[in-house]
């Protein structure tokens, strides 16, 4: 069986970024069990609903409230109708986890400390965000 360069590529963007995903998979049971719902689209888990939206709803430490967040392959949604309306946004989140891989936690909180450092906002002026919004067609 002969393997494409495309698909080799692929599977090493999964490994790279798999610790994080791995962390992460149990919120699957959680969103099971608190009436919430998950789906796999265009290879990324989405997870809405139950307990978890509603703690995004409410907000985040650094962050506030998030209509969605990005975990590795895996992307948490106050709901379905806002999965489908964040997914160009939270895509640009799935790239930066595949070229960063366990270290983009890092490399985010310290583009928000820089940014902050600057007189800036910690997560508007992340570049980060900043790409993710172009990405979305925001900026």
């Amino acid at each position: 069986m002969r393997v494409s360069k495309d698909s080799a590529l692929k599977l090493l963007k999964y490994l790279w970024v798999a610790p994080i995903t791995l962390l992460f998979l149990p919120l699957i049971l959680l969103a099971y069990w608190t009436d919430g719902r998950f789906a796999i689209h265009s290879g990324v888990i989405e997870i809405s609903g139950g307990k978890l939206g509603q703690r995004l709803n409410k907000g985040l430490p650094l962050f506030g409230s998030a209509a969605a967040i990005t975990l590795g392959h895996i992307v948490l949604g106050i709901s379905p109708y806002y999965l489908e309306r964040t997914r160009a946004h939270e895509r640009e989140h799935v790239r930066q986890f595949e070229r960063w891989g366990l270290f983009f936690p890092l490399v985010y909180v310290g583009a928000g400390l820089w940014a902050l450092s600057k007189g800036k906002r910690f997560y508007l002026d992340n570049p980060y965000e900043i790409a993710a919004r172009r990405a979305e067609g925001k900026e």
